[in-house]
């Protein structure tokens, strides 16, 4: 996707320049890397497009999800969980959480804090 290198700052009508920044979310649990946004030349203001918020909304997407492979345990199967998301949602060794499915190819799970 292309952006306009120079665009009218909507807070002060000055000249605003396309630059890159991190933006983090979840006290920096999700960051997302070189995201284009406009710095205004004359007050400084940051802001983005709705394209550009778009843009990093289906990046947060597709970045924010993990792949594990379904291991066996005595007679049941389980499913690991990255150390950091585990950490995330204060989920240690028995802790409970609640499984809801959803569709045949979905399932949700719910934390108990």
């Amino acid at each position: 996707m292309v952006f306009k290198t120079k665009i009218n700052c909507p807070i002060c009508s000055g000249k605003a320049v396309l630059s890159k920044t991190n933006l983090d979310f979840f006290n920096g649990f999700i960051s997302l890397k070189d995201n284009p946004i406009y710095e205004c030349e004359k007050c400084k203001e940051q802001f983005a497009t709705g394209k550009i918020v778009d843009k990093a909304l289906r990046n947060a997407k597709s970045g924010f999800n993990f792949s594990r492979q379904i291991i066996s345990t005595g007679g049941s199967l389980a499913i690991t969980l990255p150390s950091d998301l585990s950490e995330y949602y204060s989920l240690e060794k028995g802790s409970k959480i609640q499984i809801i499915p959803q569709s045949k190819n979905e399932i949700r799970i719910i934390t108990k804090n």
